[in-house]
């Protein structure tokens, strides 16, 4: 009887031992997964960005004039003024990233690089600049048309 009672019990233990290891093993595949979801969702959320930049989508106001001047005008402007916010934007990502570059940032819990994070800010912001820069250039050469047709 106690032969079968201590391989019961170093099969209880074997189980136990088993069981945290996996647990341990689990619970850390858990939290790698978690915190690369984290990074991934910041860069998503911040190519969305760029995507809305791209079809010109961000949020915008009007209602200020009512000529068709008015409204080309008041484009032109809004464009020259989100272009100079982003590239205030990515002068402030560059140095930011470039901060977390230097000082060998990591993230507490995988060590993982934070330039991983920070770049999203500079390589997003860019692209963001760019895309309002092409559209600075449309809404001017349409404002100008709207110019110059309206003179005649």
């Amino acid at each position: 009887m106690k032969t079968a009672l201590s391989r019961l019990y170093a099969v209880l233990i074997s189980f136990e031992n088993n069981a945290r290891i996996v647990a341990i093993i689990t619970m850390t595949a858990i939290i790698f997964v978690q915190v690369s979801a984290r990074f991934i969702m910041i860069w998503s959320i911040f190519i969305g960005a760029v995507v809305s930049s791209r079809e010109d989508n961000h949020i915008c106001m009007g209602g200020f004039v009512r000529t068709r001047k008015g409204i080309a005008l008041f484009k032109v402007i809004s464009k020259i003024v989100t272009f100079l916010f982003l590239c205030v934007f990515v002068k402030w990502s560059f140095d930011y990233a470039l901060h977390s570059y230097k000082k060998d940032m990591n993230s507490i819990v995988l060590n993982v690089p934070m330039i991983v994070v920070h770049s999203c800010f500079l390589v997003t912001g860019t692209l963001m600049a760019l895309h309002s820069f092409v559209h600075l250039l449309r809404q001017t050469r349409d404002a100008l048309h709207i110019f110059r047709t309206s003179a005649v």
